[in-house]
């Protein structure tokens, strides 16, 4: 991989976007970079500082807050919804937020992985760029990290001038041993050749900041329902695993239809039992420990 530059009186953004122009449209390559460090350290702002600078440069146009995404479902959504309308460009930057909250869900790492996988070697044939914030560059597995083209690593805020400082590192791939080598970039400026140990990032533009903000609240608040809908979930599985233990079959079945949300009449006439019945196997329920959560409106529902 080139690395090797020259640039004269090199301003911000310069470096990074010669460099993401000779990938996508020179070379019809992707690009495929993380920029990693932990919570507060500028990484979603120095992601949308890249994604904004690059878009004046390449489009003459402010970042669209649309491809800042934050799970790889939106992220295909976004980049199919693109292609359907014919407004998929060699060049289209992409940020993958706060992907390192559905790295560390155990639950669905496996599917992740390979959903993610295939997102990134799909960019191969398109031309794209997609920028990923994560805490660690090892929250991807090995066979994610082999594609992954620079590790911006944060570095330090300077609060005053209102910018951030990272650490460039590129990578090189030995396709013999598999292994992994992060280099700094060489640029050649004023005739000399020199390592390029840091990239500084301004803040983008107030109203960008101001839509990912809105964006990432509404994300936020779907993140937390989903958890909530899960430990429910998991809250009501364990109380069957419990009941099964030491209840009757009737006591049982009565119960699983209390949790399904049935009513106590709705319960008897799919069993064919008299509510009385329903009612007393309840109450036995009850009285072993068992609660179940009222969902719809009825008199001999037991509750919490």
């Amino acid at each position: 991989m080139k690395r090797m530059i020259e640039l004269k009186g090199m301003g911000e953004g310069e470096f990074l976007n010669r460099w993401m122009e000779n990938r996508t449209i020179r070379r019809n390559q992707n690009v495929l970079g993380a920029i990693t460090g932990p919570t507060g350290s500028s990484k979603s702002m120095d992601c949308l500082s890249a994604g904004n600078t690059w878009y004046n440069h390449k489009f003459k146009q402010d970042f669209p807050i649309e491809n800042c995404c934050f799970s790889p479902v939106q992220l295909v959504r976004r980049i199919n919804y693109l292609q359907s309308k014919k407004k998929l460009r060699k060049g289209e930057f992409f940020i993958l937020e706060e992907s390192g909250t559905s790295l560390g869900n155990l639950d669905y790492q496996n599917r992740f992985q390979k959903m993610f996988i295939y997102i990134l070697q799909s960019f191969r044939s398109m031309n794209l760029i997609l920028y990923l914030n994560l805490p660690v560059l090892t929250m991807l597995n090995k066979s994610a990290r082999q594609l992954i083209h620079f590790n911006f690593i944060t570095c330090g805020i300077d609060y005053e001038k209102k910018f951030a400082r990272v650490k460039p590192l590129f990578h090189q791939l030995n396709q013999n041993s598999g292994k992994s080598y992060w280099k700094y970039p060489r640029i050649k400026t004023k005739g000399r050749v020199v390592a390029l140990e840091r990239l500084k990032f301004s803040l983008p533009p107030e109203h960008l900041i101001e839509q990912y903000e809105a964006e990432k609240f509404k994300y936020v608040n779907t993140l937390t329902e989903d958890f909530i809908k899960e430990l429910d979930e998991l809250d009501k599985t364990e109380e069957r695993k419990m009941a099964r233990k030491d209840l009757t079959d009737v006591e049982q079945d009565v119960f699983e239809d209390m949790q399904e949300g049935l009513t106590v009449q709705e319960s008897s006439e799919k069993r064919g039992r008299g509510e009385r019945t329903t009612y007393e196997a309840l109450k036995r329920a009850k009285k072993k420990g068992y609660s179940v959560k009222k969902i719809k409106k009825t008199e001999n529902t037991l509750e919490n």
